[in-house]
């Protein structure tokens, strides 16, 4: 699918999510329970259903008991069974106790304090995956890794609870009829993105679980489909005997499949990649820990504890580790510019908070002395603040950049130095020394290197570790037709090239390539960030002229030396 066209359905389904999350964030104070639990009776209809557990009073919850079979005069309303009736509704069952039968009504209530907080927390959750799928779509809608994420966050933000009973009727059921086969649909897409993150895999196991993956979707989620439908009906689910607790348990296999796939990853990974696959994996992982846990007691065991609504908690995890790692894998450094942002927000936070004081004690100083209006005083103290707010921006900036990033800012002003320095070193081999050292240390990368063209082959001149990389290129790999074509930063990864390094800065001289500097990956892990790519294009850039100015001082120098000698010999003679 073209780029463009992916981008525009991925984002529209983002946000047709995000206003979904915002309406139930909105709307869950007016979710209601109604006071008594059940199970199915022979496990295929809710049309007739086993009481678990009774909440409330008994003119609340009827008089209910545990173990009573109870039974609603027609088929039972969806809104009914996840409380979206308004408070006050009763229901009428007709129930069976032991050889006792009688009629009796259930209230719906507000739902707990406890299961407020709790959907609140999922909402928050939920917000957070549709948002970072929106920022990856922006970032990354060409990167095939990168799809699969983005429409396994927004399928997870979608059908992470039992939600939409704001939905008119029909749209309601056609919803909860949807849900459990979207809910497959994205741990599918969980399942690719682990076959492609950092790199797929042309053959082995990782190509054959990506292989098999959608044709096991097809299968599992037409099973989930046909299973909602047939619970849902007055005749409820046909006898399929083993057939119906393999389908109901079948999307377990995406588990197993996908961490199988994040371990066949790490085979050969790079240093850097096996960091990100452990980030990737580790925040999967512990996000689904707690629904898995909490699926197996309730579903499998039939535990009804308290404590095993907050095992669904660890999704919390999942989206704040994608972000940190996703969106850092060859966007920005994530985990410096969101460190910086937070930083930066509580501080603003505290400011503002000491201005708002501020104002408040002046304001009232002012009034209670000389009278004047509280509107002109505020009027005087916000054009104040107004006036004051950008240079105090400022130095919050500069503050937090010396305090908390401190060895980060002193690699930067290292690199732009020796940018300056660069034209005023007089031997071409130091400059070549001098440029691999700073870049590396500054850059804190594995490896840095510098290739220059010689006789239609890019040579290595200078590096840190020359045992990594090749000792010629051809001036025809991928990579410096790349570099010729765009002239700018390239990965050369992504263009194949045979030069095994994580991003290569292009060294021009009069619109010619002359070489160009070469870094492997950070040795934190961490992607290189826009502020430091461009520092490092510029410092390439400057490396070349001063090559260029140095070599043709040189030339300068023997002709005039040969032309001295030559005028030598000639006056003898």
């Amino acid at each position: 699918m073209p780029t463009a066209v992916w981008r525009f359905l991925a984002l529209t389904g983002a946000f047709i999510a995000l206003v979904f999350v915002v309406v139930e964030a909105v709307d869950v104070a007016a979710y209601t329970t109604p006071n008594v639990s059940w199970t199915q009776v022979d496990g295929r209809s809710y049309a007739r259903l086993r009481v678990t557990a009774v909440d409330g009073t008994p003119a609340e919850n009827g008089g209910l008991l545990p173990g009573d079979v109870i039974v609603p005069p027609g088929v039972l309303a969806l809104r009914m069974r996840y409380g979206a009736e308004p408070s006050g509704f009763t229901q009428r069952w007709n129930v069976t106790r032991g050889t006792q039968q009688f009629t009796t009504a259930t209230e719906v209530t507000p739902l707990a304090q406890r299961d407020l907080v709790l959907y609140e927390i999922f909402n928050i959750v939920r917000l957070a995956m549709v948002l970072v799928a929106i920022l990856v779509a922006l970032r990354r809608p060409e990167d095939a890794a990168a799809r699969a994420l983005v429409t396994f966050l927004v399928l997870m933000g979608a059908t992470l609870v039992l939600a939409g009973a704001w939905l008119p009727d029909p749209l309601f059921g056609l919803w909860h009829l949807l849900r459990s086969p979207l809910e497959i649909l994205s741990l599918s897409q969980a399942l690719l993105y682990a076959c492609l993150f950092p790199r797929g895999s042309p053959s082995g196991q990782r190509a054959w679980l990506r292989a098999i993956n959608p044709w096991y979707t097809l299968v599992t989620a037409a099973a989930a489909l046909a299973l909602e439908a047939w619970d849902q009906s007055p005749a409820g689910l046909p006898n399929l005997g083993v057939l119906g607790p393999l389908f109901e348990w079948s999307p377990m296999l995406y588990f197993f499949a996908m961490f199988r796939a994040f371990a066949l990853a790490r085979r050969g990974a790079s240093p850097s990649d096996r960091q990100r696959l452990s980030w990737v994996a580790r925040s999967i992982g512990i996000g689904f820990a707690g629904p898995l846990v909490a699926t197996v007691l309730a579903v499998a065991l039939g535990r009804t504890d308290e404590w095993i609504s907050f095992l669904p908690l660890t999704l919390v995890v999942m989206p704040v580790g994608l972000a940190y790692t996703i969106l850092r894998h060859r966007t920005v450094d994530v985990g410096f510019v969101i460190s910086r942002a937070l930083v930066l927000t509580m501080l603003s936070f505290l400011v503002l908070g000491a201005f708002a004081l501020v104002e408040r004690t002046l304001g009232k100083i002012f009034i209670d002395a000389s009278h004047i209006a509280s509107r002109s005083v505020e009027l005087a103290l916000a054009l104040g603040l107004g006036f004051s707010l950008r240079s105090l921006h400022t130095n919050i900036e500069r503050g937090v950049d010396r305090i908390f990033f401190r060895h980060r800012q002193r690699a930067l002003a290292t690199l732009k130095t020796f940018a300056t320095d660069v034209y005023f070193i007089t031997d071409p081999d130091v400059v070549l020394e001098r440029t691999v050292d700073v870049a590396y240390r500054c850059a804190d990368a594995e490896n840095a290197a510098i290739f220059l063209i010689a006789d239609g082959v890019f040579g290595c001149a200078a590096a840190f570790d020359r045992a990594t990389l090749p000792a010629e290129i051809s001036e025809n790999d991928a990579l410096f037709v790349r570099l010729r074509a765009s002239r700018r930063p390239e990965i050369p990864r992504e263009v194949a090239s045979g030069l095994d390094v994580d991003i290569a800065f292009p060294m021009f001289v009069r619109a010619t390539l002359v070489g160009a500097l070469v870094l492997a990956a950070k040795r934190t892990g961490e992607a290189y960030d826009p502020e430091e790519t461009a520092l490092l294009a510029d410092l390439a850039g400057r490396v070349g002229l001063a090559l260029d100015a140095l070599q043709t001082a040189a030339m300068r120098a023997e002709l005039e030396a040969l032309m001295r000698v030559t005028g030598g010999v000639a006056s003898a003679s």
